[in-house]
């Protein structure tokens, strides 16, 4: 089986417990999915548990799939995430708002970010509301010419060395982290669907958030203004 292509692997990281999951892609269905209550005695450090956890679950999820897990996303519940809104203005001279402009405020607004908030990586960046000549809107509107707009962004950013422990704790079983993934983030965006956080999780990853913003390593092929989801430069 594909690890790139059939399935997602999920791991689940909070104060109390730890949740690995396999699921299939698209439909959603568990194929492995393994629970540890983390006591409050354990005598050994959150990073411990999580790797004494991966040890008693890999070999076995491996096993069942019949091939190697290489990616994981991670889901975590923390308090170091760390949540920063901006706000940025540019003068539009009554055209139609362009691709150019808009990706100009987003790669403007997050070089921002890295520069407010250094030792930290940006996790999350949204949308959260488009001003067209002092007209607010919750999504950008099809050709609409405006003299000035703006965008209102929330990032949610989490510690660089934080990141760098999983990276250490992964690599012994030779696994990279794919996404991180803010646990509130993804219960406030589904605040009304009883569905599981890794079924939330992957509808994300997926794009259904048009007003997220991917930041992608690689320049993107040519798409068109209103897409299913921006790229842009990390």
């Amino acid at each position: 089986m594909d690890n790139d292509i059939n399935f997602e692997s999920y791991l689940f990281i909070s104060s109390k417990k730890l949740i690995i999951s396999v699921i299939k892609k698209k439909t959603f269905e568990n194929i492995y999915k393994k629970e540890k209550i983390i006591e409050v005695n354990e005598g050994q450090s959150k990073f411990e548990v999580i790797d004494k956890f991966l040890k008693q679950n890999i070999f076995s999820i491996e096993k069942n799939l019949e091939c190697f897990i290489k990616k994981i996303n991670l889901i975590i519940v923390s308090e170091d995430f760390f949540p920063i809104e901006i706000s940025l203005r540019n003068n539009n001279h009554g055209k139609l708002i362009s691709q150019e402009n808009l990706i100009y405020l987003l790669n403007e607004s997050k070089d921002l970010c890295k520069k407010t908030l250094q030792n930290k990586k940006i996790i999350h960046m949204l949308i959260k509301n488009y001003l067209l000549d002092e007209k607010s809107y919750s999504s950008l509107p099809d050709e609409t010419k405006c003299n000035f707009f703006s965008l209102d962004i929330k990032f949610i950013c989490f510690p660089d060395n934080l990141i760098k422990i999983f990276e250490e704790v992964l690599s012994k079983y030779h696994i990279s982290i794919d996404q991180i993934l803010s646990a509130d983030y993804l219960d406030g965006y589904f605040n009304k669907e009883e569905i599981d956080i890794f079924n939330k999780a992957s509808r994300i990853i997926g794009g259904c958030n048009l007003n997220e913003v991917k930041i992608v390593n690689k320049i993107p092929k040519k798409s068109g203004l209103f897409e299913r989801f921006f790229n842009i430069f990390s």
